[in-house]
């Protein structure tokens, strides 16, 4: 009798499972600092804060950003995305200090004036592991109105990037926040108006008795006159504007900027008052020019000789917007 003999036969299946991570990410060639999908990756970065060759903007330099795919990953066709997107929020938030100003990113060589677009496609990560350098600078814009000067300290929080990373692999994506803090103390004037073209205005006394030297800033013989010339160069601008008097106040009189003797001050006059150091005075430009008569006058410690020789002092006349 013929017998049958059944075969069972197991069929192995093996699913396929990936372990590719979402991104790796580093500023300034630090370490890589990893995020996971649906994660948010936030960096700090210092940065230099200085004007562009062109004095059109104000550059936030020296963030060095690069993202990577995880290394060690199979499926060599997969990708990572990078690029702005409404998914993760604004793709720049100016710091405290810039909110009024006009600001934007430099991404791939090309200038983009807030509000930056969304869907902006900034890198392609390929599976291999090495960094690309994301190139996304940030700036403020430089306006033909005047403008209240910025006064940037060490430390300040000057803004911060948003950026989202997709695939082509799978529908999971994570966010980057990259956080820009200033490095350097820089003030400027986010403003293309000017005070005698800005050419520096040298207040030579000559050589001085100094037992005639006064003690008030009004009626000291020691002075020298001055015109101050303001303009902008965007024609009908007609608006009031404040002029500081920027410096380090003396010792003895705060109306005084301070000099290499510390028994003499420097006073700027403008309408028969003694404007104060890091004061100002209110003046007017009509069509986007104006200007100012102003002494500047030599005054000493009361009750003192000030010792002989050279003095010196500096200061900075600032325009500005009440």
């Amino acid at each position: 009798m013929k017998r049958l003999y059944g075969a069972v036969v197991l069929l192995l299946l093996t699913g396929i499972t990936t372990t590719v991570r979402a991104a790796d990410c580093r500023v300034n060639g630090g370490s890589w600092v990893h995020v996971g999908a649906g994660g948010t990756l936030n960096l700090q970065v210092p940065v230099t804060v200085l004007v562009n060759s062109d004095n059109t903007r104000v550059l936030l330099e020296g963030a060095r950003l690069e993202c990577r795919f995880t290394p060690g990953q199979p499926f060599p066709a997969f990708v990572d995305l990078w690029r702005t997107s409404a998914l993760v929020g604004a793709p720049w938030t100016p710091g405290p200090k810039f909110v009024n100003q006009g600001t934007g990113l430099r991404i791939n060589g090309v200038h983009r004036d807030t509000p930056v677009p969304y869907e902006l496609h900034l890198a392609v990560m390929p599976n291999n592991g090495i960094g690309v350098p994301i190139d996304v600078t940030p700036y403020i814009l430089i306006r033909n109105n005047p403008a209240n000067p910025i006064d940037i300290r060490i430390g300040d929080t000057l803004g911060a990037l948003r950026l989202r990373q997709t695939n082509n692999y799978n529908t999971t994506s994570t966010a980057l926040v990259l956080t820009y803090i200033a490095a350097n103390n820089f003030t400027i004037s986010p403003s293309t108006c000017t005070i005698n073209n800005n050419n520096p205005i040298e207040i030579n006394f000559g050589n001085v008795n100094q037992r005639e030297i006064g003690t008030n800033p009004l009626t000291t013989p020691i002075n020298s006159n001055r015109r101050l010339n303001y303009s902008c160069p965007t024609g009908g601008i007609t608006t009031p504007i404040t002029i500081t008097y920027k410096g380090i106040p003396s010792s003895f009189d705060t109306r005084l900027l301070t000099m290499t003797n510390p028994d003499v001050g420097t006073a700027l006059i403008r309408a028969g008052s003694a404007v104060p150091v890091n004061g100002s005075f209110l003046t007017q430009l009509t069509n986007s020019v104006g200007g100012d008569d102003v002494i500047f006058s030599l005054v000493s410690r009361a009750g003192t000789l000030p010792a002989a020789g050279p003095i010196t002092g500096s200061g900075v006349l600032v325009m500005g917007v009440p």
